[in-house]
């Protein structure tokens, strides 16, 4: 979550520091949209390498060499590990829509991922009243996954706050289509397919059925972490860090 903050921050400041300096545009035949498209696919091909002066790594694909999980609701709960877990796709993303409002400060998105998928290896000790241990290697991909919405944001050049704040992220996901392809779920192949098929309906109808929800979540999760992250940084200070001029966001 924290190098995912990291690249939202570094997506917004492309613009506000269009922002800074408006009058760049006076001269250009090209909108602040179009900029920031041109940036973005930028920043596609430098997620192969991540940004190490950030702390970023790679994320093109992701990897996560391991990950503890507990999960717990009611009787059922799920405990275990993910091992040498690989996220490809981040960087695939077609750029649908793109509009800066620089008066209002607010950008207007959209994007649209063909294939977001995750491989990794899991150990996980189930059970709702029962107990069972499995283990075994697992595939799962969002497919079709669209992320449409607005980022809001303050340059702190008007006020008495002179530090650059992310105002808030309303972002609306939906998916196409799951598919979950989890091993030893079952020692029997048919009802390990039915097993996939209910988690497959389940991420489904959470993401699509549930979107005010995540919205609200990402606003109150994303938005807080970009700004700690900023912390009291002015606008200059971002640019310089952008533009190499030392430092660290961590």
């Amino acid at each position: 979550m924290k190098s995912l903050s990291l690249v939202v921050i570094l997506l917004a400041l492309g613009i506000v520091q269009a922002n800074k300096v408006p009058e760049i545009y006076a001269g250009q035949s090209r909108s602040a949209s179009s900029i920031i498209v041109d940036a973005l696919e930028a920043i596609k091909v430098q997620m192969v390498e991540g940004w190490p002066q950030y702390g970023i790594p790679p994320l093109a694909p992701l990897e996560i060499h391991h990950k503890d999980f507990n999960y717990e609701t009611g009787e059922m709960h799920a405990n275990g590990a993910l091992d040498d877990v690989i996220v490809s796709g981040l960087n695939e993303f077609e750029i649908v829509k793109m509009s800066v409002n620089l008066p209002l400060s607010r950008i207007t998105m959209e994007f649209n991922f063909a294939s977001l998928n995750l491989t990794t290896k899991y150990k996980a000790d189930v059970g709702a009243g029962w107990q069972m241990a499995r283990d075994g290697g697992a595939f799962l991909a969002l497919e079709d996954l669209n992320i449409s919405g607005q980022i809001r944001y303050s340059t702190g050049l008007v006020g008495s706050n002179n530090y650059l704040r992310i105002k808030g992220i309303q972002l609306q996901i939906v998916v196409g289509n799951v598919v979950s392809n989890i091993e030893n779920l079952s020692k029997y192949r048919i009802v390990n397919r039915k097993l996939n098929e209910i988690i497959e309906e389940f991420i489904n109808l959470t993401i699509n059925d549930n979107v005010d929800f995540v919205t609200e979540w990402i606003d109150s999760t994303v938005t807080p972490a970009c700004n700690n992250l900023i912390g009291d940084r002015t606008l200059k200070d971002i640019i310089d860090l952008i533009g190499g001029g030392g430092g660290n966001l961590i």
